[in-house]
């Protein structure tokens, strides 16, 4: 068991405002600056394949006040030039299955660890996103195919990959019914726990990356793996992922484990759609223009156990408290109690 820092039982499920502070709609014109990815200053990770540039480009979006971000591009056979300014539109991204394996590579792999990973990222979008045209001829008149081909694994990873959104219902089902539940336990116990992911309409939402970890409390030591299996899993056609928990043998008499499960998203609600048809459309990255759309989700349940009193009586006493708080527009905070 390894010591941890304490994780407060906090669960955010936040939509971040767009920092311009007025609605922004399809149909809001912009324009679109590309900053030079060469040029560290920019902060942003990429190769250089033949003589083009792969991997995240730094854009400045102006309209007022002009925001920075970074950005992916849509197009593989479209080019933009460094140091140019094109007018661009903001387009509405579709719920597709190509769209939601591109949110899960922005979920959980970016920002990417340095320029290849970067690179790699930009390749399976573009894969992606283009999966019906003769990618395969162009790329290889510049694209190295080392380069390629882990863009292509990394495409091909992330299929059928989805992300939790804004209004979903993430909650216990088994052994504990309510995220206000908690169960009793023994030493060297196992015991499997199973959480849904739902969502608005009730639908199973499959295909979700789910973490999970348990912290022994009140001394806060996260156990390791030996105790807890899977760490990381996704949810299945029902919309269920499951974890084995197993109470360690040395547990103490009024000890409890916190049993974590989290997800988490970056779902990109727009995208730049640039006027010129011989120019790249860019997804950019972040709360500019509401450019993206970001949620935290985790439950929290606990296995308690019961603790010897005088006369070899037992008793028992445990309590979750679960919510979610999520930021609304306008900048008011709900809290709305799960049943």
């Amino acid at each position: 068991m390894q010591k941890a820092s304490k994780i407060g039982c906090i669960v955010l499920l936040s939509l971040l405002l767009a920092s311009i502070g007025v609605a922004v709609y399809a149909d809001t014109q912009v324009s679109v600056h590309i900053r030079n990815p060469l040029d560290s200053g920019n902060g942003a990770k990429g190769v250089v394949s033949g003589s083009y540039w792969v991997g995240e480009i730094p854009i400045t979006v102006t309209n007022s006040p002009p925001q920075q971000t970074e950005a992916y591009c849509i197009n593989f056979d479209r080019t933009i030039n460094v140091g140019s300014t094109y007018p661009a539109g903001l387009a509405a991204v579709t719920d597709t299955a190509e769209w939601r394996a591109v949110s899960y590579i922005l979920t959980w792999y970016h920002p990417p660890a340095d320029g290849n990973a970067a690179a790699v990222n930009q390749v399976a979008i573009w894969r992606l996103l283009n999966s019906t045209r003769d990618y395969a001829y162009y790329k290889a008149l510049w694209l190295t195919e080392d380069l390629d081909n882990a863009g292509n694994d990394l495409a091909n990873e992330v299929k059928d990959k989805d992300v939790v959104r804004q209004g979903d219902v993430f909650q216990w089902i088994e052994p504990v019914t309510t995220n206000q539940s908690a169960l009793m336990g023994n030493p060297g116990e196992t015991i499997t726990f199973k959480a849904e992911l739902k969502d608005t309409h009730g639908t199973p939402r499959p295909g979700v990356k789910v973490i999970f970890n348990a912290t022994l409390r009140p001394d806060n030591v996260e156990l390791n793996p030996t105790y807890i299996s899977p760490s990381v899993t996704h949810t299945d056609s029902n919309g269920i992922a499951e974890v084995t928990v197993q109470v360690p043998e040395d547990i103490q008499n009024g000890e409890s484990i916190e049993v974590k499960a989290s997800t988490k998203s970056v779902w990109p609600q727009l995208y730049l759609d640039l006027n010129e048809e011989a120019r790249q459309d860019l997804i950019g990255i972040g709360t500019t223009f509401e450019l993206t759309v970001s949620t935290n989700v985790c439950v929290l349940a606990y296995i308690t156990m019961i603790p010897e009193v005088p006369l070899g009586t037992l008793t028992a006493g445990a309590a979750c408290a679960f919510a979610f708080v999520f930021w609304k527009k306008g900048g008011r905070l709900k809290k709305q109690k799960m049943k």
